[in-house]
């Protein structure tokens, strides 16, 4: 599990937004958001800059929550219609893993319990995790943005 560190421009995310606890991310927690983003979807869609989804985990005052953010891509002076979020995400280092959808559970646990304790990049908590996913059908895999700071 080796993955591609690069440097990200920031960007910015149409969507919707939840406030998740720490724990409770469940497969129907997330399908669930993702179906409330579908009701708004064919709005962002005709609006986005780029083809893709992203699941955006921007970190809050409190540790153990996080603000979902289930959208996509969209230029920078695009208006939040009512029920919508925009949010900038942070450019910077990022370490990219790639998997298949169905296998984004065990990614996640891969990277925070074997390849992050012994990274070179330790993790940038003040920018979001998050997740681009490709358009559906292309069987192209998920890709999995850990932020991390360039070792001293």
């Amino acid at each position: 599990m080796e993955p591609t560190i690069k440097h990200i421009d920031s960007f910015s995310v149409l969507g919707i937004q939840t406030r998740v606890k720490q724990g409770s991310e469940t497969p129907d927690l997330f399908a669930g958001i993702w179906a409330g983003f579908e009701v708004h979807q064919e709005y962002i869609s005709a609006v986005s800059t780029r083809r893709k989804y992203y699941g955006i985990n921007f970190p809050t005052e409190s540790e153990d929550v996080s603000s979902y953010l289930a959208g996509m891509a969209v230029a920078d002076d695009t208006p939040a219609s009512e029920g919508l979020v925009k949010r900038k995400v942070p450019g910077g280092a990022y370490a990219i893993f790639e998997c298949p959808v169905e296998g984004i559970g065990e990614c996640y646990q891969g990277i925070f319990t074997k390849w992050l304790p012994l990274a070179n990049a330790p993790f940038n908590p003040t920018n979001p995790v998050f997740e681009e996913y490709p358009e559906e059908d292309s069987g192209l895999p998920v890709r999995i943005y850990i932020p991390v700071s360039k070792p001293d």
